[in-house]
């Protein structure tokens, strides 16, 4: 797998590495809320609060980031995003006041979001014809840095030393400079002031607007088996934890093999044929995981979660075909507001669950590949429209 990736640019590399250290913060948060919520005597809701207002200027603020680094390449955006976002998550650690970590989160999710449109920006150009080859590697990494996150602050926090929590940062500050390297060493971008409004206008349509419901629902799918399946075994089966956390280590991790297996069939196939191949067993794949036993729930999880991060990858890939004047925003809209959508979603399955009880959960995870499937028909691969009227 790897010998695939030899001919992929040293700056992508960089950049991807880079994505896997920004991602950092957002795996490092979760495991820092319960040391937030102790620390200073926060409720639930005011501890839900501060990943609302990550999630918030994390996904929504990408799009219109993104719209800006098209009208004018701002490669300093990869350096200064990375930067921001180590720094700050570690100001919400160490501050000592409420208000100052929700406003160390948001910048910590907006240095997020500034890293990510203009980073997959200059993979999607710098990778050529291999471009689903590109992105995957940069998609993978992000997949290594959230989980690597999540290790990384259980360590730093299970110290008694509080000076050790400030080696968080070194990784921000190394990263930051080899992209800073990448920065002022690329080449002028020919797509210098396409970015107009009027060509993201015309590039509105009903494949793009399809494309991003699928998206959302894909998105939607995927956070809900993350956040739903331990409450399932642990909270509504009586379950052990070790047994449903290792369902999810499962989970995450085959999502990295299904991230670049999906760049490469994108490359191969068509984003728009892997996608569909991709979403049509899942429907099936989530009715019977409910009714699984030993070993089969990894298995079945396995499975979607390659599905699932194979059409993550392709819709990236899709996306900046369909708007190539506007490829930061694309990324943004794909990576940022569409994948926002999909945690909100989980917000209202949490009121499902509530009312109609746990395993109506999975009946409508079940059900929304359907609706995925049912607007990826209505998707248009430029590429293939393109070679179809050379031919004729």
């Amino acid at each position: 797998m790897i010998n695939m990736f030899r001919s992929v640019p040293m700056y992508v590399w960089l950049i991807a590495l880079g994505h896997g250290v920004t991602d950092l913060s957002p795996g490092a948060l979760y495991v820092a809320l319960p040391f937030l919520k102790a620390k200073l005597g926060l409720t639930y809701a005011e501890v839900s609060a501060i990943v609302m207002m990550q999630n918030i200027t994390a996904s929504l603020s990408q799009p219109f980031l993104g719209y800006f680094s098209d009208r004018r390449p701002r490669p300093w955006l990869m350096p200064a995003g990375c930067i921001l976002c180590g720094v700050a998550m570690l100001g919400a650690l160490v501050v000592n006041n409420y208000h100052l970590v929700l406003l160390c989160t948001a910048l910590s999710g907006f240095g997020n979001a500034a890293f990510h449109p203009e980073a997959a920006k200059v993979v999607n150009r710098l990778s050529g014809s291999s471009v689903g080859k590109g992105v995957s590697l940069f998609s993978v990494w992000g997949s290594i840095g959230v989980a690597a996150g999540s290790m990384l602050m259980a360590l730093l926090l299970s110290q008694d030393s509080g000076a050790l929590l400030y080696s968080y940062i070194l990784p921000f500050f190394v990263s930051g400079a080899a992209l800073a390297y990448v920065a002022m060493n690329l080449s002028p971008s020919p797509g210098v002031g396409k970015g107009s409004l009027r060509h993201l206008t015309t590039s509105f349509d009903w494949s793009l607007i399809s494309l991003l419901g699928m998206v959302a629902a894909r998105a939607t799918v995927s956070s809900g088996i993350s956040a739903f399946v331990p409450l399932y075994y642990v909270s509504y089966l009586n379950g052990s934890t070790l047994y449903a956390s290792s369902l999810l280590t499962v989970y995450m991790a085959a999502g990295a093999f299904g991230t670049m297996l999906g760049g490469i069939m994108s490359d191969k196939y068509g984003s728009k044929t892997v996608m569909v191949y991709s979403i049509l067993p899942l429907t099936f794949l989530m009715y019977v995981f409910r009714f699984a036993e030993g070993i089969w729930p990894f298995l079945i999880l396995g499975i979607v979660s390659i599905l699932l991060t194979a059409t993550f990858t392709s819709s990236l890939v899709l996306i900046q075909k369909m708007m190539p004047n506007n490829v930061g925003m694309a990324s943004g809209l794909n990576l940022g507001f569409s994948v926002g959508l999909g945690t909100m979603g989980v917000l209202a399955l949490g009121k499902v669950a509530d009312i109609w009880g746990m395993p109506m959960i999975f009946d409508i995870l079940a059900f929304l590949p359907m609706v995925a499937l049912g607007l990826t028909g209505f998707i248009r691969e430029p590429e293939k429209e393109e070679r179809v009227r050379a031919q004729a």
